[in-house]
């Protein structure tokens, strides 16, 4: 792969406190958040997990979705928790641990639910606060590669789509990504194993506004080469088949931006609907990522936007000979009677 000088973004300049929680602002924005995502996985043995955190200080709420792997057969739960005066997911949510050992490069993940076993109503996941399986994780993560610093890259993105006079909005925030490696054991019901694999994260924080995902939109991390590659292609399609979004590639020569990339998913992008990835970014010598899915994992995030929810592809992918996993997501919006369904579950439990 080659870059031009343009094309390569300066060190990211984030202290390390910004591996942990931050205080919101004063006075409290409402739609002040803090997320993290986790997902790591071995396609070949068919283990691995995705978590993803949501701590909204004006509601009170910290929300976790914690959903585990083992042998393709899955526990998982949807998490809510009072907020405190901490800067620690443990002291919020004692189900979970996610903490660095080494900032930016190592860091330690335990948790531990009584899920549901299997998939919920339209194959979602994390569709239930308890159940009788248990799922747990205690691993280790570590990476090589500098974050990929999407602070200036969204900011970009939100002031094309205001230019283009597009419906769909996502707000700038604070936010960092990256790839790598993990080890350690996994559980799912009486089946405990030791493995391995990649992995993708990130962490944002700030005022969240999100609408008019309704035509979808795509977030495609993806660690590739032993952790030594991680990109992430965003965005929205546009009608004439192109997409406004941003595009970082990171390797071991640092991180490169560009503002064109593309997403195809086949045979039809939605929920549960494509086996087929195909993400493009425009560099001056294009980059093409290609994806397989392995299982879908949807999850439905209603407080990130009117019945919103991901649809989050693990993928084996591929960029010429360098193989790894991808989280492939597409991101919309359900039916009303889908949604219906998620919602008198999550009410009735």
């Amino acid at each position: 792969m080659k870059f031009t000088a343009t094309e390569r973004m300066a060190p990211h300049s984030m202290p390390d406190s910004d591996e942990y929680f931050h205080r919101p602002p004063d006075p409290l924005p409402e739609r002040w958040q803090e997320n993290t995502m986790l997902a790591a996985w071995n396609i070949d043995e068919g283990h691995g997990f995705l978590v993803h955190t949501k701590r909204w200080p004006a509601k009170g709420d910290h929300e976790a979705h914690i959903i585990v792997f083992v042998d393709g057969v899955a526990s998982s739960a949807i998490l809510h928790r009072p907020t405190g005066n901490t800067l620690r997911i443990n002291d919020e949510i004692p189900e979970l641990l996610f903490e660095p050992e080494v900032p930016w490069s190592r860091w330690r993940l335990c948790a531990e639910i009584a899920g549901a076993g299997g998939v919920g109503p339209h194959g979602f996941l994390a569709h239930a606060p308890k159940g009788d399986t248990i799922g747990a994780i205690d691993i280790v993560m570590e990476s090589d590669l500098p974050v990929a610093d999407f602070n200036a890259a969204l900011a970009e993105w939100a002031d094309t789509l205001t230019a283009a006079g597009s419906h769909s909005h996502n707000s700038a925030q604070a936010h960092y990504e990256q790839g790598g490696r993990w080890f350690g054991t996994l559980r799912v019901g009486d089946r405990t194993v030791k493995t391995s694999g990649l992995f993708v994260r990130d962490h944002s924080w700030g005022e969240r506004v999100e609408r008019g995902f309704d035509s979808g939109v795509f977030w495609t991390a993806s660690s590739l080469d032993n952790g030594n590659i991680f990109c992430n292609a965003i965005g929205f399609p546009q009608p004439d088949g192109s997409a406004i979004g941003t595009g970082i590639l990171v390797n071991r020569d640092g991180a490169f931006l560009t503002s064109k990339v593309g997403g195809r998913f086949t045979p039809r992008p939605g929920l549960l609907s494509y086996d087929r990835s195909e993400l493009t970014y425009g560099f001056d010598t294009p980059v093409v990522l290609t994806g397989e899915t392995h299982v879908h994992v949807p999850k439905y995030l209603p407080g990130s936007g009117f019945r919103r929810y991901d649809n989050n592809a693990i993928s084996r992918v591929r960029i010429g000979d360098h193989v790894g996993i991808g989280c492939l997501e597409w991101a919309a919006v359900l039916e009303k009677h889908q949604a219906d369904d998620l919602d008198r579950l999550l009410e009735e439990a």
